[in-house]
């Protein structure tokens, strides 16, 4: 049925109807998929090998696969007479079937965003040698375009990509997962801090309190990443830079501007009330106290209650407030003007 209807005959929640109805940017700058997208396939990092040493080989597939007119391609019997030098494996740093992060798409609505091609290379020489190890290279001037403020240096070429990821469902992500998720607004897993700094080499083996070795041989677990400041999850650091490319191929996508994040952030929003609970405001040690003696148990519907007359409470007492001193100065006017 269309929404229209839906609408109409009541069959739509109230949750549907506040996001989709009454939320009218939702409407003019986010895709459908955006919320109804419950999940995304996110694969972060590329750690890319390109091995010369020892005369290793890789099929040059791009070749192999242009070699039959017919599309019968090189893999299925001749693939070896496209061999050429350096073998290329590929692994990954984690991967997530989660709720993914947000971005602005080439069209500039807001969208899922997963990892692109986030690639992080090691090259090794005919001689054994990394000629590249864990590189990551930098692009200039391709990332700012007024609304997003990009490094001097140039941003990280590992990608994330705006995406529909084809996990649509009647059932749509909650609220919370974007408007208090630090991932959402484009800053990371748990705000970035995932993994420790990256650009240092981890080690794990007997240390002191200081965290010196207290051995001789040691193996490096998790060799440095020279130009990873942060995890492959962040697309905007605290300052509101953004530290790599979002989007190849459209001139509008981008990480989600300082405009749009702030209007996305709602973290934080239970501290605005519970900051002052149970004693720290006389009014509201009072209520909190009356609650308490009379056995009034506060579960999420009598809480979501509480904060609907509460909001409703305080507007009305706003506007009919700057009304009464609006007339009471009109009133005060006039009288002066009579005399």
């Amino acid at each position: 049925k269309p929404l229209k209807l839906l609408k109409e005959e009541g069959n739509i929640s109230k949750e549907g109807i506040v996001a989709m109805d009454q939320i009218e940017a939702h409407t003019d700058k986010m895709e459908c998929y955006t919320c109804h997208a419950t999940w995304a396939p996110q694969c972060y990092g590329c750690h890319v090998k390109v091995d010369y040493s020892k005369g290793k080989q890789n099929p040059d597939y791009l070749a192999a696969s242009k070699h039959h007119v017919n599309g019968k391609t090189g893999e299925v019997d001749t693939l070896k007479d496209f061999l050429v030098d350096g073998k290329v494996t590929e692994t990954r740093s984690y991967l997530r079937w989660e709720n993914p992060a947000l971005s602005q798409n080439g069209e500039g609505r807001i969208s899922p965003t997963i990892p692109g091609c986030q690639v992080t290379l090691t090259v090794i020489g005919k001689d054994g040698k990394a000629l590249l190890q864990n590189h990551i290279f930098k692009l200039k001037g391709v990332e700012n375009n007024g609304t997003v403020n990009a490094d001097k240096e140039g941003v990280n070429s590992i990608v994330m990509s705006p995406v529909q990821p084809h996990t649509i469902s009647k059932k749509s992500r909650s609220c919370e997962s974007c408007h208090t998720s630090l991932k959402a607004q484009g800053k990371g897993i748990n705000g970035g801090k995932y993994f420790a700094d990256q650009r240092k080499t981890t080690m794990v083996d007997l240390m002191d309190a200081q965290q010196k070795l207290l051995v001789k041989q040691v193996d490096e677990q998790i060799p440095a990443i020279p130009n990873l400041k942060y995890d492959y999850s962040v697309m905007i650091d605290e300052n509101g830079t953004q530290v790599q490319t979002v989007g190849d191929h459209w001139k509008l996508s981008q990480a989600l501007d300082n405009e749009t994040r702030a209007k996305l952030d709602r973290s934080g929003a239970c501290l605005s009330c519970h900051k002052e609970m149970p004693n720290k405001d006389l009014a509201i040690s009072l209520l909190a106290h009356s609650a308490k003696y009379a056995g009034v148990k506060i579960d999420n519907t009598i809480h979501k209650s509480i904060l609907h007359k509460s909001i409703l409470l305080s507007a009305w007492i706003q506007v009919l407030g700057g009304l009464i001193l609006a007339g009471l100065f009109i009133f005060f006017i006039m009288k002066r003007r009579k005399k």
